[in-house]
């Protein structure tokens, strides 16, 4: 790949983080108001959304596995660094590349069986029945799009992890 190509999919890349942290920061947001829409309304006695509990449910999954990938490309991820800050320097590059290096391959395969779930689903043309009604493999959609993405920072930032020198 041609080096000019390096800066635009790097700008491509952080459009792409910013748009899952956008939509999960929104999905957020909207869950938040229908809750409260759903709390005032049934003490009025008036059912306005008969499938807000279930929307907010989906909503949720959603915003929690668009949020995963940008929170680990913003470094905002849960991180337990006792034992890396009791390290030395060249200690603390190997724990990243095997923290990286785990993290992507649990990712890649968490990616992978959603896939696999997907199309069976597909194959099967199950459908949830509740509230709503909907192809059931419409649900593995955030699982598979949100491991898939984590797989891909996790591969960036082991990029990062070699090319930084220490």
């Amino acid at each position: 790949m041609p080096q000019s190509a390096y800066p635009v999919l790097a700008r491509c890349y952080h459009l792409l983080m910013s748009v899952c942290g956008a939509l999960a920061a929104l999905l957020f947001g909207l869950m938040s108001v229908l809750v409260t829409i759903d709390v005032l309304t049934r003490n009025l006695s008036i059912d306005l959304v008969p499938a807000s509990v279930e929307i907010s449910e989906y909503m949720l999954m959603v915003a929690t596995f668009v949020a995963a990938p940008w929170l680990l490309y913003k470094g905002g991820h849960i991180r337990i660094d006792v034992l890396v800050n009791q390290c030395p320097p060249a200690g603390q590059k190997i724990l990243a590349v095997l923290t990286n290096l785990i993290g992507g391959l649990v990712c890649a395969v968490l990616a992978y069986q959603s896939l696999l779930v997907m199309l069976d689903l597909q194959h099967q043309q199950s459908l949830v029945f509740k509230e709503l009604v909907f192809p059931e493999w419409w649900l593995s959609i955030p699982l598979l799009l949100g491991s898939t993405l984590l797989t891909v920072e996790f591969i960036r930032r082991l990029f990062l992890d070699f090319s930084s020198k220490s």
